[in-house]
Parts: structure tokens; C-alpha cells; sequence
């Protein structure tokens, strides 16, 4: 795989990752609680998130993948609705 794709997948799954734990209404939320939730949530799935997706976008083309990366950056589609018919990620 070369750098550029690397670097796209890496992108793709931190903006996408982003914008899940967002939808789980983290974002605004700095209380301490709040923050012992995301690290929880890292702790428990994020591994599991990245390895997940990774697979799926490791067999998309370059191009592809910048497309994905577009349609992240300008819509608040989650990856799982770009991806067309990938299995959901399940969290733990």
C-alpha cells in the first residue's frame, strides 16, 4: 500500500471517528464525566473501529478514497453510509 493510500485510510477513520463519537453528543460536552465516557469508549472500541473500517477501505483505490474523504468533509454522512452495504461497526 502505498504512503498516499495509507495516509487517506488514517484520515478517513480519524474524521469518521470524529464524527461518531460527535453523534454520541460528545462533542460540546467537556465535563469531566463526559471525557471519562470518550475515554472509555476509546479504550473499548476504538482499535476495534479503525480495524474495522481499515479492512474495508484498504480494497478501495486511491481515488476512491478521496472521494470518501470529500463526501465526509462536506456532509454529515457517517463512513457505514458511504461505504454501501458494509457490515456496521459494533460497539462493545
Amino acid at each position: 500500500m502505498t504512503q498516499i493510500k495509507n495516509d487517506l485510510i488514517c484520515e478517513i477513520i480519524r474524521k469518521s471517528q470524529t464524527r461518531f463519537l460527535e453523534k454520541k453528543g460528545w462533542a460540546g460536552d467537556h465535563s469531566e464525566a463526559c471525557e471519562q465516557s470518550v475515554m472509555e469508549w476509546v479504550k473499548n472500541n476504538a482499535q476495534g473501529y479503525r480495524d474495522h473500517y481499515k479492512h474495508q477501505l484498504e480494497a478501495c483505490s486511491t481515488g476512491e478514497l478521496s472521494d470518501i474523504l470529500k463526501c465526509l468533509n462536506q456532509s454529515d454522512k457517517h463512513l457505514n453510509d458511504i461505504l454501501n452495504k458494509a457490515p456496521a461497526f459494533v460497539e462493545k
